[in-house]
Formats: structure tokens, sequence, C-alpha cells
């Protein structure tokens, strides 16, 4: 391959859609056979990120996908035509070679001009249910990678053949920034329980209520909270316990020191189980009830039948349950970790692209 290829990155609007983009860069990028743009929208998340990585980021504001009645949607449609007119001038401008999308509602209108200029459309659902966006792109692309196995991509023990079909199974895509740092895989048993809290910016906070009426009874176990930014005002409660440290943010390398020391983690049913699988740590998971087809409960039914994630409901006394949980797996140490198999996602996504 002498000339590189450019590649348009579109996705956004939650971690678990703009991280793995960030993952796919930094995978895709070591091998100095890619150029990437990004498109979203102004003063994101994603712009942010972008900027961060030096990715070259196209800001147009667009029209949001909303599932429920609302005025809004008599005119959001009209950005949407904008948004996709703008895409067509900017895919052609940069010569893009190849959009891969991850959802949200940008993601929409940006595969819609890629299709009308006949470019090769590439999509990953990291959720068990399909996202809104997803599942009208899916329409379009040219292939769709899924960190779950569904109706279409069929189990992997028992269709193998669905490997050239247009849906693959590719498991979850994980930031090799993770283990850039990694100078010594082994595992050393915690004297205590160490217990990670990692449940998103926005879906945290049923969380950490029912945490601190815990605290006083859980002394003899060690905690690490990541409050993001619009939990900070936890932070005082939290440091009311000496057996408790807070993060406001944690970047790969710490995350994987943090993950290497955990032996149990309470969190959501998003994408940050597969990298707490991979860490050998066992997920307490609460899924959030207002997600999109219900999806972070599919997710569990996934890890409890394959690795025997445990279910708290957030509306059945998840304080009490969250203690007995804590209580029954006091004595559990983590033994080993599940680094074998890392980037297993992002190779079956590089073999079809460069295929």
């Amino acid at each position: 391959m002498n000339e590189k290829r450019k590649i348009l990155l579109a996705g956004g609007g939650t971690g678990g859609h703009a991280i793995p983009l960030i993952a796919l860069y930094n995978y895709l990028n070591e091998t100095g056979h890619y150029d990437f743009v990004w498109f979203w929208e102004r003063d994101s998340i994603e712009e942010e990120l972008a900027l961060e990585q030096n990715i070259n980021f196209h800001d147009i504001s667009t029209g949001k996908i909303r599932r429920y009645l609302d005025i809004r949607n008599l005119y959001e449609p009209l950005k949407n035509l904008t948004w996709i007119v703008e895409s067509l001038y900017y895919i052609r401008k940069e010569k893009i070679d190849f959009v891969f999308s991850k959802g949200g509602f940008v993601s929409l209108p940006v595969c819609i001009a890629a299709w009308i200029l006949r470019k090769k459309i590439y999509l990953h659902e990291s959720d068990s249910v399909t996202g809104l966006a997803n599942k009208i792109c899916s329409r379009l692309a040219t292939k769709v990678f899924y960190s779950f196995p569904n109706d279409d991509t069929g189990l992997p023990w028992e269709a193998p053949e669905q490997e050239n079909s247009k849906h693959m199974y590719s498991w979850h895509i994980l930031n090799p920034e993770l283990l850039d740092s990694v100078t010594d895989s082994s595992v050393e048993e915690n004297e205590n329980l160490s217990v990670l809290v990692i449940a998103g910016s926005q879906g945290s906070t049923t969380i950490f209520e029912n945490l601190l009426q815990i605290l006083p009874d859980c002394k003899d176990i060690n905690f690490q909270v990541i409050l993001w930014d619009q939990n900070q005002h936890f932070r005082e409660d939290f440091l009311k316990f000496v057996n408790v440290k807070t993060h406001d943010f944690l970047g790969p390398r710490q995350l994987w020191e943090i993950m290497k020391r955990t032996d149990i983690a309470i969190t959501r049913g998003s994408s940050t189980l597969w990298e707490l699988y991979y860490f050998g740590i066992h997920s307490i998971i609460v899924p959030h009830k207002s997600t999109w087809g219900n999806h972070q409960y599919y997710n569990w039914l996934y890890f409890n039948a394959n690795f025997g994630s445990d279910l708290l409901d957030e509306d059945e006394n998840l304080h009490l349950e969250m203690f007995r949980r804590l209580q029954k797996y006091k004595t559990l140490r983590k033994s080993w970790l599940n680094l074998e198999g890392f980037f297993d996602g992002l190779k079956k996504i590089q073999e079809e692209i460069e295929g």
C-alpha cells in the first residue's frame, strides 16, 4: 500500500461511541497507511478527543433523532438535510476513501452522504441491541461489526461461514493505549477486596447515592470511585471514608494501573464490561433502564451467561443488594488477566478494511 487511504470517523454522543473511534485510530495509525478525519458537533467531547489525538476535525450542526413526541421533530429533519449536503461537500473535499461509524445521531446523515457518493461504509455496534442510527445505516453499509453475536451474525461456533457475510461478530474495540505502559502483567493478591466503581458520568448518580449508604459498614473493603465531570459534588462525601479514593477522570495509563489491582467492579451495562473482562475483573452490573432497547440489560444477559456477572436492579433496594454482594465476594481475589485476544476485534476490522 503506497498511498495513504483517508478514513472518515463518524460517531459520538456518548463515550461508548467516541472512545472506540480513538481506539481504532490508535491501532490503524501505527501502520502509517491511513489519514483520518472526524465529523461531529462543535464544542463537543468528540472535538476535544480529536484535537488531543491530532485528528483533523470538521464541526457541522445537525438535528437529533428523538424517539418520543416532541415539537422539534417537525423541523429537526431539515437540519439533517443540511448536514447531508455539508457532508457531501466535505467528503469530496477531503477525498475520503471510506467511513467508519460508531453510531450516534450525527452519523446518520454522514452515512447517507457517503452512500450517495458510493463510498464504503463500515459500522460497529457495541451493544447487544443495535442503536437507532446504526440500525438505519446498516442498510447502507458495506460491513457491520458487532461486539455481541446476534441473529444476523449467528453464533461464531455454529456458523463460521458467516465470516464472509455483511454482518460479522468481531468482539469489542478496545483502546491499545490501555496496554502501552504495561511492563508487568502479573497479579499480586490484595490484602482487602478491591472494588472499582465505574458507571459513566450521567448514569452514576443512583449508584453513588446507594454506595454512600453502605460505606460505613464496608470499612474492610477498598474502593476506587471514578466521578467524571457531572459528579464532582460527591467528592466531599466520599472523602469522609479513608478506604475510598476518588478520581475525576482516568487516562489509559492510570486506568490500567487500577484495573490491574481491581477484584470487582460495580458498573453499568455499558461497553466498559469488555475492558473489565479482559482485566479479569468480576462485574456487578446495575443496568440503566432508560437506554435504547434496554440494551444494558441484554448486555448483562450475555455477560451473566458467559462470565457469571451479577445483576442488581436499581429500583429494588439497591444499597442492600450491593452490600450483600460485596459481603458474598469479600474473599474473592483476582488471580489472572485475560489479555490474550485483547486486539482481536481491531484485527478483524483491519482485515476487512484492508481485504
